[in-house]
């Protein structure tokens, strides 16, 4: 018997004769597993298209089949780099030279000039090991990244049609990228439109939509929007007010952008309907308060991103200047950014000024006019219309004997604020147990937040209504005696179900009325919850479309022709502010997406311009704040952004009237944040607060002499309006609408009931024929009229005669002290 330790011994030698031959007959075996490039201007990696005359580098990734240093070879990797057939560049790579085989190498780089498909390939050489690879990449003109986007934008103001508009604009797109229809077309199905669903984040969102829609559906079946109408009405009485308490609302929920659309949108929408408020309207007012407060509360579900963006940055700086002379923690220069965002601080000016003088200008003063001068309180002809082209009508109103009361819809959404805010703080919650409250925020995961704190209110409030009883026009909560006799009518049922006569069954039936029920079944709160997700469904085909739009747009190298533009040598650092807040509009205005553009936009910008201002805090935070407030600029004028889409379904607001009726006021607050903002700032001119003072003065400027009341004496428009009526061929809608102005001004009551008072002594068939004129006028039928259900709220507008001067006060309507339209 061979000894224990000599066995070891004998395995041991057996182990090193294995590997000795493993060695000795080990060979290289590489293979080149995928190609990709980078523009070497703006550093964009992987792109998808060239464009012409336009550097690009070549990085090919390496596959070895086994990780063993041959000490036999002679370890030299010979690369070499084709276009066309023709060889670029060619080099080597010594192994000696890495303690590790590469996984990749640098190719060289490369320019192609004519537009069409070329082909990039790479060959390796190891000894008598040889492996190439090839991908076929369309190269054209930088400024055809622009086609795209023009096709999305044309198509939209000539066919109305959103869907079609995006669809068409990601197809074109694709066909740019693949250089033939059929192949596009496969590729706008398989890779950017599945890309867009399949995309972790984005399904995030689309569950908190679902989820968002379905709360808000079983609040409407439990009368809870009906409830705070009603509740508000004394307090509620104008167009003013309604739209003010819409503003205040976006400002308390100031945490996350996505919550603030839809929770304000849904919940102020019977509010603003019943007080002749237009869809536009209350749209712009969730939309527009949204992204420009969660983008600058330090507390909030955008803070950590872009912070995270700001560091990363920062890290590279500090890399090259341990001394700088700026703030060395994203957070510390996030909140130096704060007072150089203009747009965002401006249109948080503009928007009180707007609702307090009662004024408008362009789009929106012509769907305030047809709304108020009409008496509509269906929302307005830009109310979002079903299939057939009528007004959206809700088929998960309260049953008749559920008492609507406010509660019903404050407590779910108060527990809703109260869920996100706890979730943003315990997802941020590193364990450390020293995180302050601020630091949780900063580190949150806003999309897991969001997603569990709405399904969590929903829960909640399917668990508080089922704690109320209703009966008799009133709630009875923790009705035990009625829990108590429920279940002894239950028993009773079970005990005699065979035994029941039909006389019997009505009997019951009879007795079963007059008992307290439950506010809202758990049945009932199934059914509410999915009609409330069923409601949003075509904004979920626009939000994935707008998403494939905005991947088009990228792969296309739209984000490259504006980064070309912002690392240019001959540029005066000065303007950098100004350049990186334009560019980062288009971006966002490009792509819909306000992050996106912060991504591409932070790696391309910060650390360039840094260096080319010598250090330049002024500058660095300008540049900073510029790309944060220029993707919220944009994003609130593109017809593809999220943001946008979600305002317009939370307020039942056909998307393109609401981007039509919004994207004036934001191309007017981002001209004056370039003005007397980005250009005086970034030259030193004058400081933040000046320049906060004198946007607030040019926004004051054209509420007071560039916009308009609804109802006025004279029936004229904003000068904008008034400018396009004079060239416009297409005008006699407009001019009706403002003969109809005087109308109403005189009389003080909406046109049609105006109108229906003057013809009451006509014989019967002059009313006939008159009220079919009416009727045809203003596109409303009296089925439309009253959209809210059960009482309507009194309408007292209280702005239409009034001005933030008196030189208007002659045009006042003489209606009773407050000049109101009763």
């Amino acid at each position: 018997m061979i000894p224990r330790s000599k066995l070891s011994v004998l395995a041991g030698l057996l182990g090193f004769a294995i590997q000795a031959i493993t060695f000795a007959s080990a060979a290289y075996d590489v293979s080149v597993s995928n190609i990709y490039l980078t523009d070497t201007e703006t550093e964009v990696e992987d792109i998808v298209a060239i464009h012409n005359s336009k550097p690009f580098n070549v990085t090919a990734e390496l596959e070895w089949a086994e990780e063993i240093y041959d000490e036999a070879s002679s370890n030299l990797l010979v690369w070499q780099l084709f276009i066309d057939g023709t060889q670029q560049a060619e080099g080597t790579v010594d192994l000696n030279d890495s303690r590790a085989l590469p996984t990749s190498l640098n190719a060289g780089i490369s320019t192609v000039e004519k537009s069409g498909e070329h082909v990039v390939e790479v060959k390796v050489q190891l000894d008598e090991v040889t492996a190439e690879n090839d991908r076929a990449y369309r190269s054209f003109n930088a400024g055809a990244s622009f086609v795209p986007l023009i096709f999305v934008l044309v198509l939209a103001s000539t066919t109305q049609m959103v869907e079609l508009s995006l669809g068409m604009g990601v197809f074109v797109g694709c066909c740019m990228i693949t250089g033939t229809i059929t192949a596009g077309f496969r590729t706008m199905l398989d890779t950017y439109i599945l890309e867009a669903l399949a995309n972790v984040d984005h399904g995030f969102v689309y569950l908190f939509i679902l989820f968002m829609a379905g709360l808000v559906g079983i609040i409407e079946k439990s009368g809870g929007l009906i409830g705070i109408t009603h509740a508000l009405k004394d307090y509620v009485k104008s167009s003013k007010s309604a739209q003010s308490v819409s503003f205040f609302a976006g400002l308390v929920i100031f945490f996350d952008d996505y919550a603030n659309t839809l929770v304000a949108g849904a919940s102020m929408r019977p509010l603003t309907d019943a007080c002749m408020v237009s869809r536009e309207k209350l749209a712009f007012v969730v939309d527009a308060t949204a992204a420009p407060i969660a983008s600058i509360v330090p507390i909030s579900s955008w803070v950590g991103f872009e912070i995270s963006l700001i560091q990363a940055e920062l890290d590279k700086i500090l890399a090259s200047d341990s001394d700088p002379d700026i703030k060395t923690t994203g957070f510390t220069v996030f909140l130096e950014t704060i007072k150089y965002r203009y747009y965002c601080i401006y249109m948080l000016m503009l928007m009180p000024l707007l609702i307090a003088s009662g004024r408008d200008f362009g789009p929106m003063l012509i769907a305030e006019r047809r709304t108020k001068v009409y008496g509509r309180t269906d929302g307005g002809p830009g109310a979002a219309l079903n299939a057939e082209g009528e007004v959206l009508k809700s088929n998960n109103t309260p049953s008749e004997d559920t008492p609507c009361k406010w509660w019903n819809m404050v407590f779910p959404i108060v527990m809703l604020v109260v869920y996100i805010f706890y979730l943003l703080a315990y997802t941020g919650d590193d364990g450390s147990g020293s995180q302050s409250f601020v630091d949780k925020m900063q580190n949150a995961d806003a999309y897991s937040a969001l997603l569990w704190g709405t399904m969590a209110a929903a829960l909640t409030a399917v668990g508080f209504y089922l704690i109320q009883d209703k009966h008799m026009d009133r709630i009875i909560f923790f009705n035990v005696k009625g829990y108590i006799s429920r279940a002894k009518r239950g028993f009773a049922s079970l005990k005699n179900k065979f035994r029941r006569t039909p006389d019997q069954d009505e009997n019951t039936e009879g007795e079963e009325e007059v008992h307290a029920r439950v506010l809202m079944s758990y049945s009932e709160a199934m059914t509410s919850f999915l009609l409330g997700m069923e409601k949003i469904f075509g904004a979920i085909v626009v939000l994935t479309l707008a998403w494939a739009s905005g991947a088009i747009m990228s792969a296309v190298g739209l984000d490259r022709f504006f980064g070309e533009i912002l690392k240019s040598d001959a540029l005066d650092y000065r303007m950098l502010p100004t350049l990186s807040f334009i560019i980062a509009m288009i971006i966002a205005f490009a792509t819909g997406t306000s992050w996106g553009t912060m991504t591409i936009m932070f790696p391309l910008v910060l650390v360039p311009s840094y260096e080319a201002s010598g250090g330049n805090a002024n500058i660095f935070y300008g540049v900073t704040a510029g790309i944060l407030a220029g993707a919220v600029a944009g994003d609130h004028a593109s017809p593809i952004s999220d943001t946008t889409i979600l305002a317009s379904m939370a307020s039942e607001c056909t998307l393109l009237n609401h981007v039509k009726t919004q994207a004036p006021y934001a191309l007017l607050v981002a001209l004056w944040s370039v003005l007397v903002g980005t250009i005086p700032s970034g030259r030193g001119a004058y400081s933040s607060g000046i320049a906060a003072l004198m946007g607030f003065v040019a926004m004051l400027f054209h509420v007071v002499f560039t916009a308009e009341f609804a109802i006025n004496k004279t029936g004229r428009y904003d000068i904008f309006t008034e400018i396009y009526l004079r060239f416009a061929r297409e005008k006699d809608e407009l001019l009706q609408l403002k003969e109809d102005v005087k109308i109403a001004y005189e009389t003080g009551e909406p046109v049609e009931m105006a109108l229906k008072k003057s013809i009451t002594h006509e014989d019967t068939k002059d009313v006939s024929m008159s009220k079919t004129v009416v009727i045809d006028r203003i596109g409303v039928t009296e089925t439309n009229r009253s959209a809210t259900a059960h009482e309507c709220v009194p309408i007292n507008e209280d702005e239409d005669g009034v001005d933030l001067e008196s030189s208007v006060k002659d045009e006042q309507a003489p209606l009773d002290d407050d000049n109101k339209i009763q």
